[in-house]
């Protein structure tokens, strides 16, 4: 196995519960961003603050692709996840046990760093986020 290797380090900080994912948060109008801006989308504000987002979420919507597009293998599923502690929604990769997994809108996740993709001797790793009752097994 290789060295594992963040994608996009600048997502993550390293904290005393591992690592977190990070955010902006508009000191002017409180919206928060992610990935972090220099501005505030919302409201164009100049002065951001950096906030942990919760590893907890619920599953908005998602998507099952079955073929291969670029790096990611098929089946692979794509979820806006909203993150109500951060009144966020965000978009990432699902866990899937297997290629008949399924999930359903309202799910509990919970977020992991896991593999994307192997890029020579590297693993590239990212967030992924996971239904929490299949944790540990179905």
């Amino acid at each position: 196995m290789g060295k594992q290797v963040l994608f996009w380090p600048e997502l993550f900080k390293e904290t005393d519960k591992g690592l977190v994912l990070v955010a902006n948060k508009c000191k002017k109008c409180g919206a928060v961003s992610f990935p972090k801006n220099e501005l505030c989308v919302f409201c164009l504000g100049e002065e951001m603050e950096e906030v942990e987002l919760s590893r907890k979420g619920i599953l908005y919507s998602y998507t099952i692709t079955r073929v291969p597009v670029d790096k990611w293998t098929a089946p692979h599923a794509i979820g806006q996840i909203s993150i109500p502690e951060n009144q966020l929604r965000i978009v990432a990769p699902l866990i899937m046990e297997d290629e008949n997994d399924t999930f359903n809108i309202g799910d509990e996740l919970e977020m992991e760093i896991a593999k994307y993709w192997d890029d020579g001797d590297n693993e590239v790793m990212g967030y992924k986020y996971r239904p929490v009752k299949k944790k540990g097994g179905k």
